[in-house]
């Protein structure tokens, strides 16, 4: 379990420090629990935010379900890389790869007056200024700090809800505690459906077809939080993704999030 090395800005490393305590925590507390298929904590993967994300003027959080490939290292750093210098994920390049893809094209039109789809540049282009001063950031989270390491790219249910159940009787939500650290403008869930209420407090404001919509509680906050189609899977980003969350956004945002 590695922490971030990036470069921050000054005033992240604060946040970073905070971060990296909570799952110094999580850690700790995981230590002996019987993790699914003989994992430990030690095989915990850490997710968090890039640099400058705390100078979007909307900072956007999205959580997925779980990492591949990745037991004990750090997600932000290795992705960071290959956003910013490889901008290739596998034999796909980054804007053929949906998933990534997809949280580039949302972030940038939410940090750009939730701007037309058409006017949003391909994802290659916006990874040129990606985690600097003069570009976007963002922040991700895994539901299940455990890697699927298996050829089987698909959801891993059994371990995903195997690591989640091992917090059951946690006095803390670790979750919602790295959630309040990175304070994030709104939330972006990728299917999560029922699983939303590990996050914290989750009560219903609006279900539509391609987004439904939520208010997130957690001990110290109160955020939007919209549940999309998971990020990979093959419907039109710009109807069933980006437009629900700019509606969402601009119809509950400002009604949904504490000052």
């Amino acid at each position: 379990m590695h922490a971030s090395k990036l470069h921050y800005p000054e005033n992240e490393l604060v946040i970073q420090n905070e971060l990296n305590s909570v799952f110094r925590e999580w850690s700790s507390f995981a230590i002996g629990k019987p993790f699914p298929n003989k994992r430990t904590s030690d095989d915990m993967v850490l997710d968090g935010f890039y640099p400058y994300y705390s100078k979007q003027k909307c900072k956007v959080l999205f959580v997925g379900r779980e990492s591949l490939g990745l037991t004990g290292d750090n997600y932000i750093d290795l992705l960071h890389h290959i956003y910013t210098t490889k901008k290739t994920i596998g034999d796909k390049t980054l804007n053929q790869h949906r998933f990534h893809a997809l949280m580039f094209y949302i972030t940038y039109g939410l940090n750009n007056d939730c701007c037309h789809w058409n006017d949003i540049p391909m994802a290659t282009e916006i990874a040129d200024t990606f985690a600097s001063e003069r570009g976007i950031s963002f922040a991700f989270m895994n539901l299940s700090k455990l890697s699927n390491d298996t050829d089987d790219w698909n959801a891993d249910w059994a371990l995903i809800d195997g690591f989640v159940d091992v917090f059951n009787d946690s006095p803390v939500n670790y979750f919602a505690n790295q959630i309040d650290t990175v304070c994030p403008d709104i939330i972006l869930t990728m299917n999560l459906e029922s699983r939303l209420k590990v996050l914290g407090e989750v009560s219903v404001i609006e279900y539509g077809e391609c987004a439904s919509y939520y208010t997130l509680r957690t001990t110290n906050k109160k955020y939007l939080l919209i549940d999309l189609y998971h990020f990979s899977a093959i419907k039109s980003q710009q109807s069933c993704y980006y437009e629900p969350v700019v509606k969402g956004f601009k119809k509950f945002h400002e009604h949904n999030s504490d000052d």
